[in-house]
């Protein structure tokens, strides 16, 4: 049924970090880019604690232009895309490695709730 290949599909349902930014990549495609916070309790130590999970996102500038030109830090999003992972030599020499979500659909679920902000360097208020 699928010839031994695999699936690389993502939901994710969260608050956009950061206002998205305009990045071009090498090969002249331009794209959206923005942090994406998620968050779950998990039981420890009998107590509910929240975890919060960060993912870089990137979209297509016809995309977000769009659909959601207005796109911004606090949004409430549902995104379904696809996993990147790239590789990198620092100026330590050291191999590094990026992960991405590449989006291929999104949906805006709620403007920018009252009670949840989310602090420009990564940490929900």
């Amino acid at each position: 049924m699928f010839n031994n290949a695999g699936i690389n599909k993502v939901f994710l349902v969260g608050h956009v970090g950061k206002t998205p930014r305009l990045h071009t990549q090498a090969d002249g495609l331009n794209f959206f880019s923005f942090p994406l916070a998620t968050n779950e309790f998990i039981k420890k130590n009998n107590q509910s604690v929240e975890h919060v999970e960060w993912h870089q996102v990137k979209i297509p500038v016809p995309m977000l232009s769009e659909t959601a030109p207005d796109l911004n830090k606090g949004h409430l999003i549902y995104l379904e895309g696809k996993i990147k992972t790239k590789c990198y030599t620092d100026e330590l020499g050291i191999k590094r490695y990026k992960s991405e979500v590449l989006c291929v659909n999104f949906r805006v679920l709620s403007s920018i709730p009252a009670e949840v902000q989310v602090a420009s360097e990564g940490e929900l208020m």
